[in-house]
Parts: C-alpha cells; structure tokens; sequence
C-alpha cells in the first residue's frame, strides 16, 4: 500500500436526471440531464460522508478536479508554494468519496442552442480582475488584497498567455441565461443523485452553485448533512456581481428558482418582506444588505415572527459553512447570507474568513480572491475544509 498515491480512487461516470421532450421540429431530446464523475478512494476505506462538489456559474467539475500550474520563477521561491492538490485530491486522500457535477445545459451536461438561450460570452478580462490578481483593482477595500493569484506575470494588463489565466478563460462555458429554470433543473436532477446516493451527503458548492445546493437541501433535507458554501452567490435579494448589484432581484432571498419557506410565500416570492440593513460596528469596509423584515420593523427585541420573517424549515438541521476569501469582494457582502440563513431559522452556520493572521497563517497566508480552489495556498484550504467536514462526525 505505501506505493499507492494517497489519492489514488476508481472512477465511474454517468447521468442522472433528465427527460424526453419535443424538440419543437417534431423530434424528441433529453432535457435537464446531469453529468456525474464518482471518484471512490482505494487506500483506505471512505469515510461516512460523501462529498457532491457543485461549480459556480459558468464553471464546471473540472475547477475541483484539476489546477493551473504554480510557476516558479526562482529555485529560492519554490519552497514557498503550498501543495498544489486539487481539492478533489486532498479529499481522496482524506478517504472521502466524492461526487463532481456538470450543472445543467453546460459542459458535459448538455444543451440544445435552438431551445436553450446562453449568457454573453465571458470576456478575457473578467475572471482576472474579478476572481483573480486584484492587484490590478482591489478586491477588497481595505488590505490585504487578493494576492494569491497563481498568475506568473499579475502585472500583465489583461493576463492573456499566463498558465492560470488561460486555464480559466479554456474551461468557461456559456450558461443558461434563465436562472429560475437552471436551478430548478438542477433541484430535480441533482435530487435523483442524491436518492441514488441514498444516505448523507456533504454538498461543498462554490459562488452561484450555492444556490443549487440551497435548492437540493430544501429538496432532500434527509440526505443533506452539511453545506459548504464557497462565496455564495449574493447576498440575499439582491446580487453583487461583476458589474456591481443587479438590478435583477432574487425572488426568493436565495435563489431565483423557488424556495420552500414555512409560511409559504407565493409563486414569485410574495410574500418576503425586505428591509435594508447595516453591518454591526466593527470591520471597515462592509456593505449593507438585505435582510427579512419590513422598513418600519426597526425594534431590534420584536420577536422575528413579529416581523413577518420566513423560515427555511427544511434547511433548519442543515449545517452551514460560509467560507469568505480575505481579499475577495465577497469579503463586504458574505456577512448578509450568513444573516439571512440564520433568520430564517437555519440553525448552524459558520462564517469563516480565510485570513492571513488567523485560520490561514502557516497555511500558504491569506489574501484569497474568490476562485480559490485554483490558488497557491489551496493545499491550505482544503487541509481546513477537510478538519471542519471531520468534526462533522
């Protein structure tokens, strides 16, 4: 056994989910289908949690399967890399078995252009300025910006022939434009993996694959031990993404597609009331987000129900790990979606910044931006990831 690789694992694909329907010419295609790799650990036994990894918009199961290269432009700065597992790897080796999606209509999930509208193309700008080396704009407002990058030249205006630019910009795809539909889609095939799955999972989803994996929790609670949320899409009613807040709301504080909120709310989200709230005292540079409530509700000691607060009954034994880069945009917002869940009833939810001078010192430091499974010190934070999911039993 020392000669097997930690990681090592057999690999099974297949689909789950999706149905026949008229193609609109007289035809029939499969509609709404997932791809699914499952990775089994050969080493050792897998522990009691299957790990579903959800990608984020845009993004496949290939963000958690494979990383761009570290470059090392001088044997004295070698040693300072971290590992360059991928989080699918420091998994295996944990003896997890694991569980990688192509969400709906993308990737190896596929699509049908004639019955399917796309989101613009991504320009070769936006996963560098905005996911990665921010020192080009800062991330965040006050320091640390996003500094781990793995970028050989983040001075570079656009970052066009670097390793980890190009492998980002080569492994995006376009996306269903209807989110309400994306994630409903989702819901359903994903449930089915998870009845096939038939006993607890952990879903660790990344930036708007949170949303699917609200979504598959409502649906199949039973079979949902925890969530990790890596920079969830948000905060609640209200988007922040690469152009600022959307003007777009979200029906249903979390997603578009709808949620199961006791009372229940209407088919658009009548019903959630929102009032605009201040971060509490305490870090600079935070942003006001929206929480449940009402503009007059401003007694803090009125007793939630009071307020017209929904709850997310079937999220409520659902443990929730919020994970924040230090240098990431998400860093002012993520505080909301923490609050939002915990308002709604959600029992454990756990906000972690990734910070230098805390849980990441040692650890390859802090300074993440928001794609950070493909950063330098992403050996660091599945180490941690990996620590929380064992103290879940």
């Amino acid at each position: 056994m020392d000669n097997i690789p930690a990681d090592a694992h057999t690999r099974e694909v297949f689909y789950v989910g999706g149905e026949y329907v008229d193609d609109g010419v007289g035809n029939e295609t499969v509609y709404g289908q997932v791809y699914v790799e499952h990775l089994v650990p050969v080493r050792n036994p897998p522990q009691k949690y299957p790990i579903v990894f959800i990608p984020g918009s845009s993004r496949t199961g290939i963000d958690f399967l494979t990383t761009p290269s570290i470059p090392t432009p001088d044997k004295t700065n070698a040693g300072n890399n971290p590992s360059p597992q991928s989080w699918s790897s420091h998994f295996l080796s944990l003896s997890h078995e694991l569980y990688l999606i192509d969400p709906p209509f993308r990737g190896r999930s596929p699509w049908h252009p004639p019955t399917h509208l796309s989101s613009p193309p991504t320009s070769s700008s936006s996963p560098y300025l905005t996911f990665g080396a921010a020192p080009l704009r800062k991330a965040w407002t006050t320091p640390p910006s996003s500094t781990q990058w793995p970028d050989d030249d983040p001075s570079s205006p656009a970052g066009k022939g670097s390793p980890a630019f190009d492998h980002v910009m080569k492994s995006t795809h376009p996306q269903l434009a209807h989110l309400a539909e994306e994630q409903a889609v989702a819901q359903k095939s994903l449930a089915v993996l998870l009845d096939k799955i038939n006993k607890p999972i952990i879903l660790l989803a990344h930036s708007m694959g949170c949303k699917i994996a609200w979504l598959l929790a409502d649906a199949r609670p039973k079979l949902v031990r925890a969530i990790i949320a890596v920079e969830p899409a948000g905060p609640a009613f209200q988007m922040r993404g690469m152009g600022g807040l959307r003007k777009e709301l979200t029906a249903f504080g979390l997603t578009e597609a709808r949620l199961g909120f006791e009372p229940e709310v209407g088919p658009n989200g009548e019903g959630l009331r929102r009032r605009l709230v201040k971060p509490k005292e305490g870090e600079p540079g935070l942003l006001e987000c929206w929480l449940q409530g009402g503009d007059d509700d401003d007694d803090e000691e009125e007793e939630e129900e009071e307020k017209g607060v929904r709850r997310l009954a079937n999220l409520r034994g659902v443990e929730v790990l919020v994970v924040t880069g230090e240098g990431s945009p998400h860093r002012g917002y993520d505080w909301g979606t923490v609050e939002f869940l915990r308002q709604a009833g959600v029992e454990e939810v756990e906000h972690l910044v990734l910070r230098g001078e805390g849980v990441m010192k040692g650890r390859g430091g802090g300074g993440n931006g928001h794609m950070m499974m493909l950063e330098r010190n992403r050996g660091g934070i599945g180490e941690i990831l990996g620590e929380w999911v064992r103290g879940r039993g």
